[in-house]
């Protein structure tokens, strides 16, 4: 696990600690709109610094300039925001031919963001030379209609395929982190670590660091092991479409809210049951990245995962990766 490591991006004049954690919000598989949980998000700024928004949900927004307001006020206290393409909503909406790169540029003009993924191309060419360019064309044009907005490349392939590809890329382009799906890194948690791992020594290998983003991913085990092979930024619904047991980082559906009602102080505010759970899953990512970027910067991630990861779990992970060796 010895991988470069940049702690932090300045996004804006912004400091994003790395590793981060996006909520994302979405209109697709959540149970509320995506204006309510923009107001949960804006209202516990001080938690979760940093989420994603769907452009796609932004431009079927019945009230706009609501939703404008909230993402202003999180930006005036610090929030990172970031704007999915999406692709992701219009796909699960049979939306495809009408949600097109043109529309995606409205949004990034009518809604500033910090940073913003790139309208990304589903079925790229089979050509590598004609990928890249297809990549860096499109990165192009997307980052001429997004003003001071970041736009990050996302970049789908084969997992063999995305060392190279993503290295390709960064070099061709400025930009200072780019994107790939969890899906396209393998069919297992221990494949797609290693590809996670061999993207970031192939974009170690420039002479700058590229941050990279993997979407959809918001497991909080699997957050914490690509973090150790070399990822830095994750984003994913798990937050509301799940509740998190904070004592052993797990996953329940969202009903059995209750059992682990009593790990925060949220049970006694007063809130929703919605709410209140929204806010016991975001004071769990808080904690659980802060405890990340500690272990990282200290070298201790061995040691985080054998106190925070299920004893069966590390077992496996520890065989797989050698960590006694570490």
């Amino acid at each position: 696990m010895n991988v470069l490591r940049l702690l932090e991006l300045n996004i804006g004049g912004k400091p994003l600690p790395l590793p981060v954690y996006f909520p994302s919000i979405s209109s697709v598989k959540t149970a509320l709109q995506p204006q309510d949980y923009l107001q949960v998000l804006s209202s516990l700024v001080g938690i979760n610094g940093q989420y994603l928004v769907s452009a796609f949900d932004l431009a079927a927004l019945a009230q706009p300039e609501n939703v404008a307001k909230l993402l202003r006020s999180s930006r005036d206290a610090g929030a990172v925001t970031l704007m999915d393409s999406g692709n992701y909503e219009s796909f699960w909406k049979d939306a495809q031919r009408q949600w097109r790169q043109p529309a995606f540029h409205q949004m990034l003009a009518s809604f500033p963001c910090d940073l913003a993924f790139g309208f990304d191309e589903q079925q790229p060419p089979a050509d590598a030379a004609e990928h890249v360019t297809l990549l860096v064309t499109r990165w192009q044009e997307d980052q001429a209609a997004a003003d001071a907005c970041q736009i990050v490349p996302i970049i789908h392939a084969r997992a063999s395929d995305l060392p190279d590809l993503c290295s390709a890329v960064a070099a061709q382009t400025s930009v200072s982190m780019l994107a790939v799906a969890e899906r396209r890194l393998g069919d297992s948690v221990i494949d797609r670590a290693r590809t996670v791992l061999a993207i970031r020594k192939a974009l170690d290998k420039l002479s700058r660091y590229v941050a990279l983003h993997l979407l959809g991913t918001g497991n909080p085990i699997s957050i914490a092991l690509y973090s150790a092979m070399g990822a830095d930024s994750f984003d994913g619904l798990e937050w509301c479409q799940t509740v998190v047991d904070h004592n052993t980082g797990l996953l329940y559906h969202l009903s059995q809210a209750d059992f682990f009602a009593r790990q925060t102080s949220w049970s006694e505010a007063g809130l929703s049951f919605q709410a209140r759970t929204l806010a016991h899953n975001l004071e769990f990512y808080a904690s659980w990245m802060q405890r990340l970027r500690t272990a990282i910067a200290n070298e201790t991630m061995v040691d985080f995962f054998l106190h925070n990861f299920p004893a069966h779990v590390f077992r496996y992970c520890a065989t797989e990766f050698c960590w006694s060796d570490s």
